[in-house]
């Protein structure tokens, strides 16, 4: 397997370090004495001058060539890197991004957010109950997240993005996001508020929001453009493709930071290359893109036949790259653990940066 990733290093003109990155989001990793399925940690592949952050799969797909043990990551018998701060990977954590200049906001109970086929965050844990519904608990909490981190105060953070569990209703939602923009006024944060969700709907609600809030981000979660009935919860699906131009069109009008995210695995070639496009002018932000992982052994059946095979994220890396080339969006390598890109300099990188 390795030769093959040196070989697609070569015909893609990306970096092994970087193939590698992709192959453990997609194949995870086999580990004894656990009973986690799910961990995070960070990498520092050999020869390699940096510590990347992962959240992979353990044991839940028997056929992948990732081993770790004793803190040295396998791939077959190659030794390929060290891993250290190997700790469960849970969905309440609230962590940061971006030598902490960027904050993921976990503000609602996630374990509660129940549906959607391909996702299993609800499932790490039920302890995700903290209650942010008052002003004065998000500024206490935060208080000492700052005091923990070291960090002088909210001012120092350029984003905050709220990624949650569906509220009741969207009106909940909305008032959410007031109160925890009323809290970070207080606490002098002056960066952009992003939401992660499709429950926002509303376009007097979204006007509103973009009034109050200032600098603010909608991150729609697409995740995948056919049978989103089948795979999403009724919520999340009702959303059709067209609504969802027609809403991220709208969102971008009044200068709101607008993107989606999209889970890659689950459908072929054709179909990304057809629905990027379809969305390409509706967004003023490079979409995020997340590789598709087996949090359960039964979800690798709904992974498309193409795939499977690691060269079919790196055919649809290309793809997507030449749909944005004539514009000024490029990804964001701290934005996403489980992306396509770990490279500075995509363009450029060349597979002997990294020998093994």
């Amino acid at each position: 397997m390795l030769e093959y990733f040196k070989t697609l290093s070569k015909m893609y003109n990306v970096s092994l370090e970087n193939i590698l990155s992709i192959a453990l989001n997609r194949y995870g990793i086999l580990m004894d004495d656990i009973e986690d399925n799910r961990i995070r940690f960070n990498l520092k592949l050999n020869n390699s001058k940096k510590e990347t952050f992962f959240a992979v799969c353990v044991n839940t797909y028997e056929d992948s060539k990732f081993v770790l043990k004793d803190n040295i990551l396998y791939l077959e018998n190659n030794p390929i890197g060290t891993v250290d701060n190997i700790e469960k990977d849970t969905c309440t954590s609230t962590y940061f991004r971006n030598n902490k200049k960027a904050i993921t906001f976990n503000s609602n109970s996630r374990s509660k957010c129940v549906g959607c086929k391909f996702c299993g965050t609800y499932s790490l844990t039920d302890d995700d109950s903290i209650d942010f519904s008052t002003k004065d608990k998000i500024i206490n909490f935060y208080q000492e997240l700052l005091e923990e981190n070291k960090i002088e105060s909210m001012n120092k953070v350029e984003d905050v993005t709220i990624c949650t569990g569906c509220f009741e209703t969207e009106d909940d939602l909305v008032k959410h996001l007031l109160t925890v923009k009323e809290a970070f006024n207080e606490m002098n944060f002056n960066g952009r508020l992003n939401y992660i969700g499709s429950q926002l709907r509303d376009y007097d609600k979204i006007k509103m929001l973009s009034k109050e809030i200032g600098d603010f981000g909608i991150y729609l979660t697409i995740e995948k453009f056919l049978d989103r009935e089948k795979f999403m919860r009724k919520e999340k699906a009702s959303l059709t493709l067209d609504k969802a131009k027609e809403f991220l069109n709208y969102c971008s009008s009044i200068g709101i930071t607008t993107t989606f995210l999209y889970i890659l695995g689950l459908e072929d070639l054709d179909t990304i290359k057809k629905y990027f496009n379809y969305l390409k002018d509706s967004i003023n932000k490079f979409p995020i893109i997340q590789v598709f992982q087996d949090y359960t052994k039964e979800q690798e059946n709904y992974r498309c036949e193409q795939g499977k095979d690691i060269e079919y994220y790196l055919k649809a890396r290309k793809i997507i790259e030449d749909i944005f080339k004539d514009t000024n969006l490029n990804p964001k390598l701290w934005e996403c653990f489980r992306s396509l890109y770990y490279d500075e300099n995509k363009e450029k990188v060349k597979c002997k940066k990294m020998i093994i």
